[in-house]
């Protein structure tokens, strides 16, 4: 079973920051090789409507096959707020 990374945007927006860039982009060449499983909340893209185009565009560029979408639902609303 491969791992399951969640993105969070800190991660998302490292790729294109200098402290964080290396860490960040190896990450995302591991979803590309199959490696781990990226999974992006609906929350973090709502997050990312703000950030620079390039930061934006950069969770489109993980391959299908390596992305797992989830939804901020009711029963994570009741996990939050617990």
């Amino acid at each position: 079973m491969l791992t399951r990374v969640y993105l969070d945007t800190s991660v998302i927006g490292g790729c294109l920051d200098v402290e964080f860039a290396l860490w960040s982009k190896r990450l995302f060449q591991e979803f590309d090789d199959r490696k781990k499983i990226a999974v992006i909340s609906d929350l973090t893209m709502k997050e990312l409507e703000n950030a620079p185009s390039a930061v934006r565009a950069l969770p489109g560029s993980i391959p299908e096959y390596a992305c797992e979408w989830v939804n901020f639902d009711e029963e994570a609303e009741v996990l939050a707020k617990e």
